[in-house]
């Protein structure tokens, strides 16, 4: 769509940086649970407009799937506010985005009763088929963080975790293994996924170990690959920040709250209409 086109029509936006709406909001929580699918949960506050909808069939939640280096993209629909996109391991190479949002599903009105005074009051607006009514911020799946971790059913007691490092393959990786219950939960819970890269990170300043230079002197420039990569990573968000050489003032629950944030959503004052 041209610009005009895009600015046209209401749009409610995560970030709020759009004031169309009158005290509505949209969020979203997106969870990677393996290397082909991710959960995407949908979260809207007061636009009960746009609820009804939905209720009627006329928009659905919406996760637009891209990956840049295979051309590949597409648009999975649901009525449900939890969303599950999937795709094939073929399908993908390096890094895919996750953009959720609420799309029409077909040619139908919008009333403007719940707008903000830049729309006329009480007037409905035509809404074409295929406009996104809410748009969710773009969620990049981290490869590298899949590619460190993998998770395993474990006979632990219940609502325990262990982590532990596995060279086997020649390349280090993570295993998380996990009691049943915690298993069972962690592919829908995001914040067990950051507590379990927060017990990845703890083995940091263990396993991330430098090379020893011709004159004796360790050489961190030539750590592991695993390592330099998050080196990256996380010294592009934070240079200043203490790693893994520093093992007096390195944080690993810092480190990886950096790489993945805690989402906290607040439940209060959605519209369950």
């Amino acid at each position: 769509m041209s610009d005009l086109q895009t600015n046209s029509l209401p749009l409610l936006l995560e970030d709020g940086s759009r004031l169309d709406w009158l005290g509505a909001t949209y969020a979203t929580e997106v969870t990677v649970a393996g290397v082909d699918r991710a959960l995407v949960r949908h979260q809207l506050s007061g636009a009960s407009v746009l609820r009804q909808l939905i209720k009627d069939g006329k928009a659905a939640w919406a996760v637009e799937l891209r990956c840049p280096k295979t051309l590949m993209a597409r648009t999975v629909t649901s009525a449900e506010d939890l969303t599950t996109v999937k795709w094939k391991t073929g399908e993908v190479d390096g890094e895919i985005f996750l953009v959720p949002g609420l799309v029409a599903l077909e040619e139908t009105t919008l009333s403007s009763s719940e707008l903000t005074s830049i729309w006329q009051d009480g007037a409905e607006l035509h809404v074409p088929r295929g406009w996104w009514m809410a748009k969710g911020e773009a969620f990049r799946t981290d490869s590298l963080m899949r590619s460190l971790l993998s998770f395993e059913r474990a006979k632990l007691d219940a609502g325990q975790m262990e982590v532990a490092p596995d060279r086997s393959s020649g390349t280090l990786h993570f295993t998380i293994r996990m009691a049943p219950d915690v298993f069972d939960a962690v592919p829908t819970d995001r914040t067990l996924q950051v507590a379990a890269l927060v017990g990845v990170c703890g083995w940091f300043p263990r396993v991330f170990k430098p090379m020893e230079g011709n004159d004796g002197d360790e050489d961190w420039a030539d750590e592991q690959p695993i390592a330099q990569q998050l080196r990256a990573r996380i010294e592009e968000v934070d240079p200043d920040i203490a790693l893994w050489e520093d093992p007096t003032n390195y944080d690993p629950a810092l480190v990886a709250t950096l790489l993945e944030p805690f989402r906290i959503i607040s439940t209060h004052g959605e519209d369950d209409e």
